[in-house]
């Protein structure tokens, strides 16, 4: 799993820097002989009270040959997140 380096904010505080908390990523084995993978960011969205919370959004999801198309979806993933 790749995880920011963000820590989470306390209440009443915004967040340093980038707004993704985390990132979780799935692979999983396919009938076939493929791989599932999904990737997903949690991200802290501010609320109208000064507060935050926690939403999980899905970043990528494909079906693959190699492990590193694998790699290569979540590296993908993680540099058009990093470049916005």
């Amino acid at each position: 799993m790749l995880h920011s380096s963000v820590s989470a904010p306390g209440p009443g505080r915004s967040p340093p820097g980038s707004q993704i908390q985390f990132y979780s990523i799935e692979i999983m084995p396919l009938a076939d002989g493929r791989m599932s993978v999904g990737m997903s960011a949690t991200v802290c969205e501010p609320l109208p009270d000064d507060d935050f919370e926690l939403v999980s959004m899905e970043v990528a999801s494909a079906r693959v040959e190699t492990i590193d198309d694998v790699l290569a979806v979540i590296r993908e993933s993680v540099a058009s997140i990093t470049s916005n």
